[in-house]
């Protein structure tokens, strides 16, 4: 399975997303267990308490109901049933919001001590409307006692529910403290695993595209010595190296070529010239001796024979130009097809990189995301807050109301004060919970960083490739420039092979005419002048030739095979 550039860097994006959502997830729900705690600490441990409140208060003024009916004061009677079934009510309350077996169990020793206080009450106030002395004295024997139980009991239960607020409020501080750290460390891998990541992904694409671009570079300046490349990976850039080898092996096969052919023309070119001058001279020699070719004619028939000898192998040595300067052009086309495959490749993998720097960018805004939901934390936090310090000010208000009812707003003035202190309470748990959104928002702004980061790195990536198309443009150059070349030389190989069996021509014709010399001496002095102008004219041929073939050299000798 080829694990391609595509599959990595999503699989290093993906990662990275799946860490962020590990933390999200972890801190939503210590959010929430922080949530719950706070919501039981406050909500049904603080009413716990005020009923404890309560009951301690209707314990306290029962009693004091039943003495002032002792006494006779006016609706005594009516106030103590008010107190008992008050105090009944509230032991309900508290049971019904109770947890623990030993606040249950105090409760319903309450409840049972209640209805005992009950009874010695009713038969006290029997007593008192026959016999008041005796009363008193079941009022002190048994009813006080019993109200001395209640108040007790009442004093215990208050007393365990402000251990237990003290206990959950350091229970909840211990656990932001957990949720800190635990955020704090999840970050702090995350971070780390997220560098590591981007790191490995960047070696790993961006070393052999550089290794490419330095191989174009030296084959661009001319360098074709250069060890073939080699990819470890099996990915699109594994591809690349293969495809660049490729090219380069044949580019050096074909400018060897290329200089062989060109140093078999430039001899071929001028072995024709030679042979051009030498038939030239024969030819003076032939209108020297134009008197005496009566006498000469088989001499001149056998020099004729040699020179159409000389134009038929110059011919052959054409056609054989010709066909290695196709065989060049052809290896220019394939290796031009190789080039433009190297630049398409290279083209794909701008497009890829692309995709990268859209993929961080959305990851970026995923944490901006974040950022932003974390604010919104901050704000509910400042709420609970106000919320706090205005519950402060009405239990400052309360306490203040409690002083001034005296003694019966006892019960109401500690009330007050309970309230006031779970407000204070509840304002330090906001405050720790508005640190902690910050470390959250610092956490989100470093994660940012290190996405920015991560776009640079493909900004990077996609300049180093850039470059390697660059580098294959300028080698499609060269390759069009040698084809264009190898144009030209055929061009004019044709040319050359075209006066040479036009040559060959020619000397058929003196042959015919040394023949018929004695004959007739005027056609042989015209074929004589028109053989001159040929050979000149194969003459300049073949210097052009070699011009072209020497240029051709110059070209091909700036590569290193």
């Amino acid at each position: 399975m080829n694990f391609t550039i595509r599959k990595k860097l999503m699989a290093g994006f993906l990662g990275v997303i799946i860490l962020l959502g590990m933390i999200s997830a972890i801190s939503y729900v210590q959010l929430l267990h922080i949530d719950n705690a706070y919501s039981d600490l406050v909500g049904r441990r603080t009413a716990i308490l005020i009923q404890a409140k309560e009951i301690q208060n209707y314990a306290s003024r029962e009693n004091g109901s039943l003495r002032g009916a002792l006494l006779q004061e006016e609706g005594a009677s009516d106030t103590l049933a008010e107190m008992i079934a008050g105090l009944d009510g509230a032991i309900r309350s508290a049971s019904d919001l109770a947890q623990r077996a030993e606040t249950k169990d105090t409760l319903s020793q309450l409840a049972s001590l209640n209805g005992e206080f009950k009874q010695e009450a009713d038969k006290v106030l029997a007593l008192l409307r026959t016999d008041p002395t005796a009363a008193k004295e079941q009022f002190v024997e048994k009813t006080s006692p019993i109200a001395v139980q209640i108040r007790d009991l009442a004093d215990r239960i208050v007393e365990s529910q402000s251990s237990s607020m003290d206990e959950g409020s350091k229970e909840n501080s211990k656990l932001v403290d957990d949720v800190i750290r635990t955020v704090l460390t999840l970050s702090a891998i995350s971070l780390i695993l997220a560098v590591g990541i981007a790191l490995l992904i960047s070696r790993v694409i961006a070393r052999p595209i550089l290794a490419l671009a330095d191989g174009a570079e030296r084959i661009a300046s001319g360098d074709l010595t250069q060890p073939d490349i080699r990819a470890k990976n099996r990915d699109e850039i594994a591809r690349l190296a293969t495809a660049f080898n490729l090219m380069k092996a044949k580019l050096r096969q074909l400018i060897g070529e290329v200089g062989m052919n060109t140093g078999q023309v430039a001899a071929t070119s001028e072995e024709l010239a030679a042979s051009a001058e030498q038939t030239s001279r024969a030819t003076e020699q032939i209108s020297a001796a134009i008197q005496e070719v009566a006498e000469g004619s088989s001499v001149q028939v056998s020099s004729v024979t040699a020179a159409a000898e000389a134009a038929d192998e110059i011919s052959k040595g054409m056609a054989q130009a010709a066909a290695s300067i196709q065989r060049v052009a052809a290896l220019n086309t394939d290796a031009n097809e190789k080039a433009d495959d190297g630049h398409q490749v290279v083209s794909r993998a701008i497009e890829q990189m692309e995709r990268i720097g859209n993929a961080v960018t959305e990851a970026s805004e995923v944490v901006y995301a974040l950022s932003g939901k974390s604010k919104a934390i901050k704000q509910i936090a400042e709420t609970i807050a106000g919320l706090s310090a205005q519950t402060n000010i009405l239990s400052l208000n309360a306490a203040i109301e409690a002083t001034r009812a005296g003694e019966h707003g006892l019960g109401f003035a500690v009330v007050a004060r309970e309230v006031r202190r779970l407000a204070e309470q509840s304002s330090e748990a906001a405050g720790q919970v508005q640190e902690l959104v910050l470390e959250i928002q610092k956490e989100a702004d470093t994660a940012v960083g290190s996405m920015d980061a991560g776009a640079s790195v493909v900004i990077e990536g996609i300049e180093l490739v850039n470059r390697s198309g660059t580098s294959f443009s300028l080698i499609s150059g060269a390759v069009e420039q040698a084809a264009a070349e190898s144009q030209a030389v055929a061009s004019i190989v044709e040319q050359v092979n075209a006066s040479a069996q036009r040559m060959l021509q020619m000397m058929e014709n003196v042959a015919h005419i040394a023949e018929q010399s004695a004959a007739n001496m005027q056609n042989v002095a015209a074929s004589s002048e028109e053989q001159n102008a040929a050979m000149e004219e194969v003459s300049a041929s073949a210097e052009a030739l070699s011009q072209m073939a020497q240029e051709l050299q110059e070209a091909i000798g700036h590569f290193k095979v």
